[in-house]
């Protein structure tokens, strides 16, 4: 019976462990090296694909996610519920989350809320909530003194901070198990929001120089 490419790739993994050891055993080092290699490379790609076709499973979402370019980072993170949370002396108060998956595409940033799946614990069902360009993203890294909290604008609206809380141009407040991860969120966030300015720019430049 015939399977799939995309199928084998769940195969390969024993067949290049299997080539690996066997290499080492009979000395040839460098060969079992680059056997480990293009294991842990057929691994990723193998994780990348089941991540894919969890995400693929998205209910309501708006966006053909074919066209958000590479999925770049996935993590859960604690949705703060924006609407009537106040501030009480630089602190948060009547805050309500919920448990959600933060996707990071080269050029999108999209929130879903997720549901328990019975049938796939590791798998959520996952929610369409809310979703953000990155052209048009700003991240504030620190909110309220609450290290493991971000929050991420909308561009052309992001105001200095103020002491009344109003919605305004806030698309997402987002809060992370850690500092760490926090920091690593705000990174890979504004690290493609660079990239993708600067190749506006340069297309740009291209186009008036011609």
């Amino acid at each position: 019976m015939l399977i799939k490419p995309i199928q084998r790739l769940t195969r390969y993994h024993m067949f290049l462990s299997s080539l690996s050891k066997t290499c080492q055993d009979l000395g040839l080092l460098d060969d079992s090296t680059e056997f480990s290699l293009a294991l842990s490379s057929i691994l990723s790609a193998a994780r990348h694909t089941n991540t894919m076709m969890w995400i693929g499973k998205m209910e309501n979402c708006p966006l053909d996610l074919s066209g958000q370019g590479q999925l770049l980072k996935q993590g859960g993170v604690g949705n703060i519920f924006l609407g009537g949370s106040i501030r009480v002396r630089r602190k948060w108060s009547s805050q309500r989350s919920s448990s959600c998956q933060l996707l990071l595409f080269q050029k999108t940033l999209m929130l879903c809320k997720t549901n328990e799946n019975l049938s796939e614990p590791n798998n959520p069902h996952l929610l369409y909530e809310n979703h953000i360009s990155l052209n048009q993203v700003r991240v504030r890294d620190v909110v309220a003194d609450d290290e493991n909290t971000f929050e991420v604008h909308k561009l052309e609206h992001l105001k200095a901070e103020s002491t009344d809380d109003t919605k305004g141009g806030i698309v997402m407040r987002l809060k992370c198990e850690s500092e760490d991860v926090k920091n690593e969120w705000v990174k890979a966030i504004n690290s493609e929001v660079k990239h993708l300015r600067s190749t506006a720019k340069s297309i740009t430049n291209q186009f008036w120089i011609i």
